[in-house]
């Protein structure tokens, strides 16, 4: 995908990616979903779909993760309940 120039992209989607450069993902998902909403030009909305793309949760790796950790907390606590019965 080719990207506009800074001169070609709208206001919001500017503050967007100045959002995203700040660290405020959730301010620059909301500005690209307002740009996609109305755009102003066919490249302009996608290099809005292309901000949400980067900016999108990976949901399988949060639920692996989660799953570790309670699995991580079932072996802690059966070694504790093991260990409190000779």
């Amino acid at each position: 995908m080719a990207k506009t120039e800074r001169s070609q992209r709208s206001e919001p989607l500017q503050a967007a990616w100045r959002a995203l450069d700040a660290g405020d993902v959730a301010a620059a998902r909301r500005l690209a979903v307002a740009v996609v909403l109305a755009p102003p030009s066919a490249a302009v909305e996608a290099e809005a779909q292309e901000l949400l793309r980067r900016t999108n949760v990976a949901w399988p790796v949060l639920l692996f993760g989660a799953f570790a950790a309670v699995l991580l907390l079932a072996l802690i606590l059966l070694a504790v309940v093991r260990s409190a019965h000779p």
